[in-house]
């Protein structure tokens, strides 16, 4: 009766610690991992270049960032220039050479402009979740390609039905980093598609803080996308001009 008694409180201990985390202390823990809140929240902007290879060779990219809410995405394909996202604060366009419009910048349409606008914004989404209108919860633990993790579901904007969205985070047990989120396709031929984007092979930039150099997005357990990450630069100069979209000729 002993043994079994003893059996009923190590099982009952092991269940109690497995909620007794909270999700402000697994990210509490991923900010100290990685560097440090402290210089999270003096980043301003970031310069990231890598390549995306492909059946077709490996082809080279580079992604401007910059607070509040300024990215750009610049492709070179076969020496042409494509640079499929840009948001200026305001705007959000692109250019496809092989689209038919040439190297003309064109405006995006109403819903692709809403998804690069939120993912323009610098500040990671964990800073102050809660006054961002984001509800985080921890949804118990999941198995990741063998890595045991916390699982975060993350309902941003939930005031705002317009905005809202719901994606699941994994977090590493061991480490506090993300391995792998879980989301879905709200716009174009792919809407309702739910997607999985990997991030593997951390490592500490020359700021200081580590960020994942690998990026593998998978559909349907099927790898649709790689991104290997060469050099990310924290904290240059970035002139608001590189966001500007080009006037037309």
């Amino acid at each position: 009766m002993k043994s079994l008694a003893t059996l009923a409180i190590a099982v009952f201990m092991t269940a109690f610690s497995a909620q007794a985390i909270t999700v402000d202390e697994i990210l509490n823990n991923y900010f100290e991992n990685t560097g440090g809140l402290a210089l999270w929240e003096k980043m301003e902007t970031m310069k990231m270049t890598g390549s995306v290879p492909s059946p077709q060779g490996d082809f080279p990219f580079v992604v401007f960032s910059k607070s509040p809410n300024k990215m750009k995405v610049e492709v070179d394909i076969q020496g042409m220039q494509m640079i499929p996202q840009c948001y200026d604060g305001e705007v959000a366009w692109s250019i496809n050479p092989f689209g038919g419009a040439g190297k003309a910048a064109t405006k995006m349409a109403n819903e692709d402009a809403k998804e690069t606008a939120e993912q323009a914004i610098f500040e990671p989404e964990y800073f102050n979740y809660a006054k961002k209108g984001h509800a985080i919860t921890l949804e118990g633990e999941e198995v990741i390609d063998g890595v045991d993790c916390y699982k975060l579901k993350v309902h941003k904007y939930t005031e705002d039905p317009e905005k809202e969205s719901v994606e699941y985070h994994f977090f590493d047990k061991e480490n506090f980093v993300p391995i792998m989120t879980r989301s879905t396709i709200k716009t174009g031929e792919m809407k309702g598609t739910v997607t999985e984007d990997y991030y593997s092979d951390y490592q500490e930039t020359e700021y200081g803080v580590i960020m994942p150099y690998y990026l593998e997005t998978k559909m349907e357990g099927q790898v649709m996308n790689k991104i290997v990450v060469e050099q990310i630069e924290i904290n240059i100069t970035i002139e608001d001009e590189v966001f500007e979209m080009p006037a037309s000729e």
